[in-house]
């Protein structure tokens, strides 16, 4: 199974609630750079989980513009939630596979590198991509296909 982590792309600065802030026009050219970079990988993702905070739901609509599908908002994919809360609800999905999640560092970090087993090996920038394989999604149980970070 393929599981793709995408980290929010660049967002406007901190000037009140987290939740609320915007891609940047930057941004939104770095997710659309992604997009282009690894269209035929992106082309085989069934089902797209996202953060509920603006910022990574446009991130997201713009991956789910491309490839016609919906964004379903997930609260678990807020940048704090411990690893294993993601991973439990990963168990629990049979039919979405490949599956691409849209959230936050240092949640998206975390993720990439703990199931690969790599000790922050694996920078997760603003609007990094992340392709892994693994059979069970545990910790060290995943192989890092491919990382693309945006230019």
């Amino acid at each position: 199974m393929q599981l793709l982590i995408l980290r929010h792309a660049k967002a406007e600065p901190m000037t009140g609630d987290d939740a609320a802030r915007q891609l940047t026009e930057r941004g939104r050219a770095q997710v659309a750079q992604i997009c282009d970079m690894r269209a035929d990988e992106l082309s085989a993702v069934r089902a797209i989980w996202a953060s509920p905070f603006v910022r990574t739901q446009q991130t997201a609509q713009i991956v789910a513009e491309r490839l016609g599908l919906p964004v379903i908002p997930q609260s678990l994919l807020i940048g704090d939630t411990p690893p294993q809360q993601v991973l439990d609800a990963l168990q629990q999905e049979a039919e979405q596979w490949p599956l691409l999640l849209v959230s936050h560092q240092p949640l998206v970090g975390s993720l990439v590198n703990g199931l690969c087993g790599s000790d922050g090996e694996h920078p997760m920038g603003t609007a990094s991509l992340a392709c892994l394989s693994a059979e069970v999604w545990a910790s060290g149980c995943a192989d890092l296909d491919w990382l693309q970070h945006a230019e």
